[in-house]
């Protein structure tokens, strides 16, 4: 994984995305994320680093994620997760998940192997996982896999206690239409005063990742944004432009993230 963040338009690489995010290790904390797809791979990516760091991380959700092979709890008790969080540094957290009825294991497939979602837990025993943890990451939002959307009336859904809110959104929802490369077109087309033909511009991604009616919506407190899928120069350069005008906006710093070794 590469990070980068940008400052004014400067561009600085960071080797750890903890480091990039200037999380205080030493402060147990709760960290939601919301926004458009790569949620998962980032929070799993921030949880590694954060466990080889000798923290103990658990993951979970307030929607529907997938669910890893290993190192999962999916009974609820405190005592189960107590137990596994003493051998391991990072576990997961959560319910099997049925969507209309059909388990999700039934929905979701990969090339190779079916994909097994979970849920979250009651909201009143989720608040209380920090209290079993250093770092609590909470994937709190849902985009079908889609870099960008606007949220519906009962979206996001964050973890009540989270000091940290992470927007997240993919660089390859630029120059693609609405309705090819956005969840709820209809509420993107809606928010941007637009029809679904629209083609995604750098303002447009900056007025999404900063108003408080999209992928800002029920923040509280500190706020990051997340450009991911920057795997050529040439996207780093559009994710820079972005950035341009998120600053207008308001804001300061981007953090910016490959899973490649290496701009091709």
């Amino acid at each position: 994984m590469k990070v980068f963040e940008c400052i004014n338009g400067e561009i600085k690489e960071h080797n750890l995305l903890v480091k990039a995010l200037k999380i205080d290790i030493n402060k147990n904390q709760t960290i939601s994320f919301v926004g458009g797809g790569g949620k998962t791979s980032l929070i799993y990516e921030l949880g590694k680093e954060l466990s080889e760091l000798e923290k103990k991380v658990i993951v979970t959700t307030t929607t529907h994620m997938f669910m890893p092979q290993n190192n999962v709890v999916l009974t609820g008790k405190k005592e189960d997760i107590i137990k596994l969080l003493y051998h391991e540094n990072l576990i997961t957290v959560g319910i099997k998940a049925f969507e209309k009825g059909i388990c999700s294991d039934k929905m979701y497939k990969s090339k190779e192997e079916t994909l097994e979602k979970i849920s979250g837990l009651p909201m009143e025993r989720a608040k209380e996982l920090i209290e079993l943890a250093d770092f609590v990451l909470v994937e709190a939002d849902g985009s079908k896999r889609l870099p960008i959307k606007v949220p519906a009336e009962h979206e996001p859904v964050i973890l009540e206690g989270s000091s940290l809110v992470i927007g997240v959104c993919g660089i390859d929802a630029l120059g693609k239409s609405i309705k090819e490369i956005c969840h709820r077109a209809d509420l993107v087309s809606e928010f941007l005063k637009t029809d679904e033909k629209h083609i995604i511009n750098p303002r447009d991604m900056a007025n999404i990742l900063t108003n408080q009616k999209g992928t800002r919506k029920n923040v509280i407190g500190s706020y990051k944004i997340i450009i991911n899928k920057v795997d050529i120069a040439e996207e780093l350069e559009k994710a820079k432009g972005v950035s341009k005008e998120l600053f207008n906006f308001g804001v300061k710093e981007v953090i910016m993230t490959t899973f490649r070794n290496k701009l091709q």
